[in-house]
């Protein structure tokens, strides 16, 4: 197996904090400058694992979640969800995964924005559905620090 791009940065993090750290004169404000380094190497390696799988699994999440919108609401808006579902991923380079969810995304607005204003049940389901899937998406982004 040949190491991904998270196994090199945590490389770079680990050589920062235990070659270059310890390198430099305690208090000296570079020494803090590469805590701060490897730190967000460390951060960016667990993000670079899995973000062509949290954008894959969201995407389908926002198509989903279209689909069963779209006929619940009318017009223009119906129109611009029937399309989103269709959609689909064209390839998985994180640039294409990310415009594809932005997209995704401005259309998520526009549907939130539409059904805060409908007193229906069918309404208030689809408001807490979308709650859920906003708190899934900041969820599955989190990034952890191990205790030092």
């Amino acid at each position: 197996m040949k190491p991904g791009i998270d196994h090199h940065l945590m490389a770079i993090a680990g050589t920062l904090g235990t070659k270059i750290i310890p390198a430099i004169p305690d208090g000296h404000y570079a020494q803090g400058d590469a805590r701060m380094t490897a730190a967000l190497v460390f951060l960016m390696a667990q993000e670079a694992d899995r973000a062509a799988d949290t954008l894959i699994r969201e995407n389908a999440a926002l198509r989903a979640l279209f689909s069963r919108a779209a006929p619940q609401v009318t017009g223009d808006l119906a129109a611009r969800l029937s399309e989103a579902a269709a959609s689909a991923d064209s390839d998985y380079r994180l640039s294409t995964l990310e415009s594809g969810n932005a997209k995704l995304k401005t259309v998520l607005i526009d549907l939130h924005a539409a059904i805060e204003t409908v007193d229906a049940d069918w309404a208030r389901a689809l408001d807490a559905e979308i709650w859920e899937l906003l708190h899934k998406g900041a969820t599955d982004r989190m990034l952890f620090i191990p205790p030092p």
